[in-house]
């Protein structure tokens, strides 16, 4: 018994290792925050990076800075930060241990039913391309860190399900402790996750199993995670600032955001209008049922958990990438198929998993091509206007930064700049308040430089630059970026 306890140890090990070279070796080709990638192209990720820098700096959040995600996600950024202040290469460590132990749950959920290491390692390999896979998947976001939460969720509740390998104090410790942190990055999600905490709960009360103990130590870790975040807030005088920003305010611009779905028809419409969506959503669901077919009990819970994503996510789904949370589900793909291979020979499977992962190297390597042009080897146009637009500020010791009418894109990222404002990007679907309190830092001359975008045909129709010029800031400098022309303007001495 002991030894086979050690063996079991030393391969989850080994298999962690493997996962973590594997994790930071596709991402050095296929995320744009590796060290094979210039600063250019970041949108969102550059938000969070200039949001996770004012965190570890010790800005106060939602009120010197503010987002709607929550703390957690700047505290990963901000590490990201401390790792490589000038850049997103610290980014690119940590999404490499945050894939490699995403890979790790997806193998022990794997196993749950391939109960093959081997198998269930042929089935999870091929995921890192499937979560870059771009359709979905643009660069790093809340939703590429939040996988990991999901994984382990998925992990704890099928092994108690589908192994009936049931820890109560290790497998609700997971759970309580996924869902808080969850709750403290992107709480609809945590929403959908707490459908996976009710029904482990549903199977405790099922099997006579103490509902009591399990809420303790869900209640336990919860409070262990939470807590430190409220002393913090408590400590900074933002406690209010955050439940307001975070849940009221969070909601309020989502319903306000131009295209988001209203209504469930729409949501369908917004599904049939894209061919990729469809092709998605029919292989989980096919998958999932597929997968439910061969389950004893629980026939339907792995599909049903996998539409609810699927759900959340298409609700006021007006980007592409908010689908990248659920597509930990075509994992019930490569479980379905290594399953159905399995049962006619052995050598057929392994045939058809080789193939299945050469494909999908095949397809990272188009993905690499896409990005090519923006790598450390190549001196396109963008690199080259981002380069000089950022070069402005590098007089300046961190600068203040406004992007004025217009989201962050990171400019003078290799110089440290930090949030001129509370609202120092533009929020889109932003209440009144929120789209005074951005144009208010402006006419304060609260920032060092102001960037922003304007063609020249939309000047008289929406006077951006006009209103920066009387706000007493002079234009540096005009390039064109992204197919788009940007002007980053400095404060008038």
């Amino acid at each position: 018994m002991s030894s086979n306890k050690t063996f079991r140890q030393l391969t989850d090990t080994k298999v962690l290792l493997l996962f973590t070279f594997w994790s930071f070796l596709v991402q050095l080709f296929l995320s744009n925050d590796s060290p094979f990638f210039g600063l250019t192209h970041h949108v969102d990720s550059a938000w969070f990076y200039m949001e996770g820098k004012a965190f570890i700096i010790g800005m106060r959040p939602y009120v010197e800075f503010s987002d709607f995600k929550g703390p957690i996600i700047w505290l990963f950024y901000g590490i990201g930060y401390l790792l490589s202040p000038h850049d997103y290469h610290g980014m690119y460590v940590v999404s490499g241990v945050f894939y490699a132990l995403t890979l790790f749950f997806n193998y022990k959920t794997a196993r749950i039913f391939l109960q093959s290491d081997l198998k269930s390692l042929a089935a999870t390999l091929p995921m890192m391309f499937v979560y870059f896979f771009p359709w979905f998947h643009f660069e790093t976001r809340s939703e590429d860190l939040m996988l990991l939460f999901v994984a382990i969720t998925l992990y704890a509740l099928f092994k108690r399900l589908y192994a009936e390998e049931r820890n109560d104090k290790v497998d609700f410790m997971m759970l309580g402790g996924c869902f808080t942190v969850l709750v403290l990055m992107k709480y609809n999600i945590a929403a959908v996750q707490g459908v996976c905490v009710l029904v482990a709960l549903w199977d405790q009360y099922k099997n006579k199993r103490s509902l009591g103990l399990a809420f303790g130590w869900m209640i336990l870790i919860s409070a262990l995670i939470a807590i430190p975040f409220i002393i913090y807030f408590i400590m900074t005088d933002t406690l209010v600032a955050f439940f307001h920003n975070y849940f009221v305010l969070a909601y309020e611009t989502v319903m306000n955001e131009d295209g988001g779905s209203r209504t469930m028809m729409q949501d369908v419409e917004n599904i049939l209008e894209d061919y990729r969506k469809i092709v998605y959503i029919t292989v989980i669901f096919l998958s999932g049922m597929l997968l439910g077919l061969r389950l004893k009990h629980y026939k339907y819970v792995p599909v049903t958990i996998a539409l609810l994503f699927i759900a959340i996510s298409t609700k006021h789904n007006i980007w592409h990438y908010y689908y990248g949370i659920c597509y930990i589900f075509v994992l019930y793909l490569f479980i379905d198929i290594l399953l159905i291979y399995n049962e006619r020979a052995r050598r057929i499977s392994y045939g058809v998993l080789t193939a299945c992962l050469t494909l999908y190297c095949i397809y990272g390597n188009l993905i690499v091509g896409e990005l090519r042009l923006n790598t450390i080897f190549t001196h396109n146009e963008d690199r080259k206007a981002f380069q000089e637009l950022s070069d402005v500020m590098k007089d300046v010791k961190n600068p203040k930064l406004l992007s004025y009418e217009c989201q962050e894109f990171g400019f003078g990222v290799m110089y440290e700049p930090i949030p001129a404002g509370e609202q120092f990007a533009y929020p889109n679907g932003g209440t009144p308040p929120m789209i005074e309190n951005h144009r208010q830092i402006l006419k304060d001359r609260k920032a060092d430089f102001v960037v922003t975008y304007c063609r020249e045909d939309q000047y008289d129709k929406k006077p951006i630059l006009k209103e920066i010029e009387d706000a007493g800031y002079v234009l540096r400098l005009k390039r064109t970026y992204m197919n788009q022309p940007f002007y980053i303007y400095e404060r008038k001495k």
